[in-house]
């Protein structure tokens, strides 16, 4: 599609996409392409995207360059896994021993070092022309989207604490199609689903839409079938919220303590607990914000991130101490659980064993990236900066092709030696594997008919 059409689009034609102006309206158009266009075999798959926001250094994760020249290689040896010739950062054993269960693309390659445009193309496939503008929306919207509820009281997309920090997941879809956020602490005793519901604002929404296909309805064919789909969006919306099983899926302590443990007892880890029991519950897609707060980027809930410019080995492992050579002008924040790195390494593995033992992991894909790599120099502070020429991402679950290796970047981890998959080829790749053609045009009231993802599927991503 041209860009140029994409940038030109008027506020009013994106209003017009959703008020059925033109013909069939988006909603009508939604109840048609679920009938129909999606892969019946894979209707009842699910996602877990795990955003490691900010950034993961791929040197300090699944691409460790041990002969790349000093400066370059970082402080960490490589170690071995249980898929022979696989290595991968010593920081990770757990990980390590469950490598012949997972797929690594180490050929990654992004368009944008500012977080803002690099998060919207990781998580939407299509990298903004305006700065800081989002227009298409995130994966976990438009699977949601085409593929409807699974079980009537649970959201079909679910945000943990947010559906993707620094996006605007719901893109042209408007809000009524956005995630449900669930931005409690599920580690606490007192941790109520109270923290996951419908905002005035969004019920507003909702009604605004049944009144505007009320007014419509009026004019229309007595056959005209917009009206019961609108019924339909806003009826999701009110059994979510009075039916209770959202609120039971919640219920963490429902799982017995050594689960609970695996995960790790803090907000992070019970966050990754809460994404698998929201999707055994009939979720569709589920995204958690992987990221320890701490360090630098002081105490919070919601802003943990990956981006690690400096004291970057101290930040990755822990932020329970200040690293030396710390500036005494510096405001560090104390975080006494694990950091960034072995966190993720307990909550990935768990989540990967749990799902397999539950049966799920056939029909669940798993997901973990973040919008860029890191610089191959390491800086004068002993960090890493934005990097979006090479990187690196882990699939799991869902049909792919495990115990994988896909692409490779050069001996100093400059740029991808191999063909570089970009975020339009993972749009491509996740929708396929969820059951949708990445290539159908599912929303013919853009300017002009445009496919949902526009790259291609990973050669060698699946089984």
């Amino acid at each position: 599609m041209n860009q140029q059409a994409v940038d030109q689009l008027t506020r009013r034609a994106a209003l017009q996409l959703g008020t059925g102006l033109f013909g069939l309206s988006l909603p009508g158009y939604l109840a048609a392409a679920r009938a129909g266009q999606v892969d019946p075999a894979r209707r009842d798959y699910s996602c877990i995207f795990l955003f490691l926001a900010g950034g993961i250094s791929h040197f300090e994760s699944w691409d460790p360059k041990p002969n790349a020249p000093v400066g370059i290689r970082g402080l960490w040896s490589p170690q071995s896994t249980n898929v022979p010739g696989t290595f991968i950062t010593e920081k990770m054993p757990l990980l390590a021993r469950m490598m012949d269960k997972v797929a690594v693309i180490r050929s990654w390659k992004g368009a944008s070092g500012s977080h803002g445009d690099a998060s919207k193309h990781a998580m939407s496939g299509v990298l903004p022309r305006s700065r800081n503008q989002q227009f298409f929306p995130n994966f976990g919207c438009i699977a949601s989207t085409l593929l409807g509820t699974r079980q009537p009281g649970i959201p079909s997309y679910v945000g943990v604490p947010v559906a993707a920090r620094y996006t605007t997941p719901s893109g042209y879809l408007g809000p009524a199609y956005s995630a449900f956020d669930v931005d409690g602490d599920p580690s606490a005793k007192n941790f109520e689903i109270e923290g996951l519901r419908l905002p005035r604002g969004r019920f507003e929404t909702r009604r605004s839409l049944l009144d505007q296909v009320d007014n419509l309805g009026r004019l229309a064919a007595a056959g005209n079938n917009t009206l019961s789909v609108h019924d339909n969006l806003f009826e999701e919306a009110v059994t979510t919220l009075t039916s209770g099983a959202i609120q039971k899926a919640a219920r963490l302590d429902e799982e017995s303590l050594a689960v609970r443990q695996r995960y790790g007892m803090n907000i992070y880890g019970q966050r990754v607990l809460l994404a698998r029991r929201m999707v055994e519950a009939g979720a569709r897609f589920v995204t958690v914000n992987h990221a320890v707060q701490g360090g630098l980027f002081g105490k919070g809930l919601t802003n943990g991130t990956w981006d690690n410019h400096g004291w970057l080995f101290d930040s990755m492992m822990s932020f329970s101490h200040e690293p030396a050579g710390l500036p005494g002008s510096s405001n560090w924040h104390r975080y006494p659980g694990p950091g960034n790195l072995p966190q993720l390494d307990m909550s990935l593995s768990t989540l990967l064993d749990d799902l397999e033992q539950r049966g799920l992991l056939d029909s669940t894909l798993v997901v973990a990236i973040g919008e860029f790599g890191r610089t191959p120099k390491i800086n004068k502070t002993a960090g890493r900066d934005h990097y979006p020429s090479a990187g690196n991402a882990l699939f799991a679950g869902a049909g792919i092709r495990a115990g994988s290796i896909i692409g490779a970047t050069d001996r100093n981890g400059t740029e991808p030696r191999t063909r570089p998959w970009r975020p339009e080829d993972f749009a491509a790749s996740i929708y396929h594997l969820l059951g949708l053609d990445p290539q159908r045009t599912y929303f013919p009231r853009l300017p002009r008919p445009t496919p949902i993802a526009n790259g291609s599927l990973i050669d060698g991503l699946f089984s």
